[in-house]
């Protein structure tokens, strides 16, 4: 059964003034404080899980593996060589094209 903010809002006014009304009182109390006793220890908080911390992996020391490994693959590879000439053209000064030259590069 789900029901809206105002039924419940509606609902809790109630309850509260029906617990005023039996002779009910409620004690205003600063930020901060807290109803645990001073003299013992307080109780883990629910956020705290009960596993042990299970260990990290550094994003340095993974990014330098990748890198690594991307090296080795770059430097197994033999680099192809281009041995044919390649043109070029030579553009004036206005973008027309003015002829063409072949070079080994």
């Amino acid at each position: 059964m789900t029901s809206s903010k105002h039924t419940m809002r509606k609902e809790l006014r109630r309850k509260t003034e029906e617990f005023l009304s039996r002779g009910g009182e409620i004690k205003q109390h600063n930020a901060g404080e807290t109803g645990d006793p001073a003299d013992k220890p307080r109780a883990r908080s629910a956020f705290v899980s009960a596993q042990p911390r299970q260990t990290r992996t550094y994003v340095n020391d993974a990014v330098a593996a990748l890198d690594n490994r991307k090296k080795k693959k770059t430097s197994d590879q033999p680099v192809k060589v281009s041995k044919r000439p390649k043109k070029k053209i030579i553009y004036d000064d206005f973008g027309e094209p003015l002829r063409e030259v072949w070079s080994e590069e």
